[in-house]
């Protein structure tokens, strides 16, 4: 599988090609179908599973749910110094948005339920799900590495921040000798979307500005919704996007895409849902896609990217949606 190598002063990490996403894992009473998810990624090499504290907050009865899995999971398996974990926290409350929650009382309590609910005491990578821009990049990286002094957290990490963010945060830190944030995690995916097609003016998507940064600084991206949340896959097979998750990616431009992705996919028998996931794999700088599947077959599936990628010719094919 391609990886890239995570190292600061005191841990170094590979970080995979693919991240199996845990958004999906909704109820606590699975764990038989998502145990059996997990052991399949992990059998065929995976190591990186990607949660978030807030995930499943939108449920009733959800709260914790993701990470609550993995942490079972875990414990019976005894793998957890096998498996590269992340997490997110300082995520707004889901009915105020618009509110950061970036303090360092609310980051220490997101940690903190993330690690009981995990049945671990650190986290490999952990992400600030979000950013606040009114809150300084001084008191954001003195909090974090408060976390990483303390072995709770071996790398930093951001979800849905800009690349000028991410960039002054950095040069705070490397002028006071503080451990940078060392990845970021962002919309990205052959399909072009926008925190306006999205629906969350919180979120950061891939964009010519963002990626020129990433591109220049070699800067590691994990990518969600790297499969358009099945716009290809589905649509390739007939589908329509009406109403549907991946409708919001359902405009000319990917459409068009949706065509080329068709067109690979006849020549080379490569599952269309695969072809997204290469073509990340095919970047000039390291991507880990998060992907998520719920069976087993679209889990095989997936991984068959492992180890995927196209020239820059079919790059080139890809993204030229005219």
């Amino acid at each position: 599988m391609l990886t890239y190598e995570l190292k600061n002063d005191k841990y170094t990490a590979m970080l995979p090609a693919l991240s199996f996403g845990t958004a999906g894992f909704e109820n606590n009473d699975n764990d038989e179908t998502y145990f059996s998810l997990m052991d399949r990624y992990f059998e065929l090499g995976g190591r990186c599973i990607d949660t978030a504290r807030v995930y499943c907050e939108w449920l009733e009865g959800g709260h914790g749910a993701s990470e609550s899995v993995i942490g079972r999971w875990m414990k019976e398996r005894g793998n957890r110094s096998e498996i590269l974990l992340c997490t997110k926290g300082g995520h707004p409350a889901m009915e105020s948005m618009n509110v950061g929650r970036l303090s360092y009382a609310d980051v220490e309590y997101d940690l903190n339920e993330s690690l009981k609910a995990l049945q671990t005491d650190y986290v490999d990578i952990y992400f600030l799900h979000r950013d606040d821009t009114s809150v300084p990049v001084s008191e954001i990286m003195t909090t974090l590495n408060k976390f990483y002094n303390e072995g709770k957290i071996h790398f930093i990490g951001v979800s849905n921040w800009t690349t000028k963010r991410i960039e002054e945060a950095n040069k705070y830190a490397e002028k006071n000798g503080l451990e940078p944030i060392r990845v970021s995690q962002i919309s990205y995916s052959l399909a072009h979307a926008s925190p306006e097609t999205i629906g969350d003016p919180t979120v950061v998507c891939m964009d010519t500005k963002e990626f020129d940064w990433y591109k220049k600084h070699s800067f590691p991206v994990m990518a969600y919704s790297p499969q358009a949340k099945g716009f290809f896959a589905k649509l390739a097979k007939g589908d329509t996007a009406t109403n549907l998750p991946e409708g919001q990616y359902a405009t000319v431009a990917n459409l068009a895409k949706l065509a080329k992705v068709k067109i690979i996919s006849a020549k080379t028998g490569c599952p269309p849902a695969v072809i997204p996931l290469a073509y990340l794999n095919s970047q000039p700088f390291f991507v880990s896609s998060v992907f998520a599947v719920t069976k087993l077959w679209q889990l095989d599936e997936d991984m068959s990217a492992q180890d995927a990628r196209y020239d820059k010719k079919t790059v080139a094919f890809l993204e030229n949606a005219l």
